[in-house]
């Protein structure tokens, strides 16, 4: 038998891990959706084939000691440095940023960001490492740049309506010009978390904050209010010389800019997504000229519904039910978006199946194929372009599996044991040397899975 980590992947292993002056530092995972298009496409890793060959396959899995309450994000830097979030700001000691030795996943150091109120709305944010070399954490409405030697770390608060609760600030992403953009939710006065939020957020109708900030002194250098409540997080683009940020509202998809200090809406780009009992979706994500988005994000009586809007002309739309009988609907996670290939990739955890969908400019959306899986992750894009791989999990037998898909015929390729007795609602992260991380809430653990042959 042989272990996949005997043979690094060479993808990553010709990856020139370092710092940049681009958003992101150059290394495996940088962030969450790896880039600020959310695309959750990340190059320089390697497929099922190139890992373990095209004979059986299983997977071997190492456990980490440490106690990791609620963990949400991996991120890599260096190629001996991970780093993990988790944690809620108003339980226990609050949101932590762990460093972890990826060669025996023992941890280095935990800093923890907290906030006063214990009835202060609990949400994910997340983590990522920026081109200067720093890492960042977004946590309720603290933002924390950490140093990724030490574990020292400064923060700012950003803004949010007193007496609502408090603002999660769920993530961000970096523009091109390396400033950090983050949008807030406030639930208001009602004093529930976790999806219960969401709903109260959207029934409150609390107006959205979204906020520029200077990675180097940790100043606010734009903030403005949306006209309504926005549930999915925010993307940053580029398109002919200029830089977009698009947030999804709870019918409309709102566009930016950053030009002076100040935000500046975008009139003439401002379409409406949400239809009939649909309910408001999650993250939009860039394929090239066109912004993907989907319904759902909370329990629609409605199938889901995705749809694509070119970013010069909104009007210039297409949409698709990939599930048309799929109904009731729910799903928290956003699409998975490959530019190279035209193709999206996306599920339904309620519905329990999974799509992968190929994409015309000009006949809009195309269903490649459909397979029965309850997943309630991100999709991880991975492999080169002409043989992609699709990494997801799979909920069944009252336990949650990962399980690697060929991205083009939806054939299932392997798929992990039972890893964790919760469903996982974050993204199975790509490490260095054939490694990747399952996160488990129950266990409170990082579970290493790597390939075997």
């Amino acid at each position: 038998m042989t272990n996949s980590t005997d043979c690094i992947c060479p993808a990553s292993a010709d990856l020139k891990v370092g710092k940049t002056d681009g958003p992101w530092y150059a290394t495996l995972t940088p962030s969450e959706h790896y880039d600020s298009m959310r695309t959750s496409h990340f190059p320089n890793t390697c497929n099922v084939q190139q890992l373990a060959g095209s004979g059986s396959i299983s997977l071997a899995t190492r456990s980490s000691a440490g106690d990791y309450p609620n963990p949400y994000n991996i991120v890599t830097r260096e190629r001996d440095e991970l780093f993990l979030y988790g944690g809620y700001v108003g339980e226990g000691e609050g949101v932590y940023v762990a460093r972890i030795d990826p060669n025996d996943l023992s941890e280095q150091w935990r800093i923890y960001l907290s906030v006063a109120d214990d009835n202060y709305f609990d949400w994910p944010g997340a983590m990522g490492v920026h081109g200067n070399g720093f890492l960042y954490a977004i946590a309720g409405n603290i933002l924390a740049k950490i140093d990724a030697v030490t574990g020292e770390y400064s923060t700012v608060r950003l803004p949010e309506h007193p007496g609502q609760g408090g603002a999660a600030y769920n993530g961000f992403v970096i523009s091109g010009q390396g400033v950090l953009i983050a949008k807030s939710i406030e639930r208001g006065t009602t004093e529930v978390n976790s999806i219960l939020g969401l709903k109260a957020a959207v029934e409150n109708d609390i107006p959205a904050f979204l906020v520029a900030v200077d990675p180097d002194n940790l100043t606010i250098l734009a903030q403005t209010e949306l006209p309504e409540t926005a549930l999915g997080r925010v993307a940053v683009s580029q398109h002919a010389g200029l830089e977009y940020i698009y947030v999804p509202g709870t019918t409309k998809l709102w566009r930016y800019r950053l030009v002076g200090g100040q935000f500046i809406p975008d009139q003439d780009w401002q379409p409406v997504y949400v239809e009939g009992e649909e309910q408001p979706g999650t993250a939009c994500a860039i394929l090239n000229d066109w912004v993907i988005v989907q319904t759902n994000f909370l329990m629609s009586t409605q199938p889901l519904h995705i749809s694509a809007f070119h970013i010069e002309d909104c009007k210039r739309s297409h949409a698709i039910r990939p599930f048309p009988e799929g109904a009731p609907s729910q799903e928290f996670s956003k699409p998975g978006i490959d530019p190279e290939n035209m193709r999206v990739y996306t599920n339904d955890q309620l519905v329990g199946e999974v799509a992968g969908l190929d994409f015309d400019e000009e006949e809009g959306f195309s269903v490649s194929w459909r397979e029965q899986q309850r997943m309630a992750s991100f999709w991880a894009i991975v492999g080169p372009k002409e043989r992609r791989n699709i990494i997801g999990t799979n909920f069944k037998s009252k336990a949650d599996h990962v399980l690697w898909r060929d991205a083009g015929s939806g054939e299932e390729l392997v798929c992990s044991d039972a890893l964790d007795s919760i469903f996982n609602g974050n993204i199975v992260s790509s490490g260095f040397e054939g490694r990747f991380y399952y996160l488990a809430v129950d266990n409170r653990q990082i579970v290493e899975l790597t390939l075997v042959s």
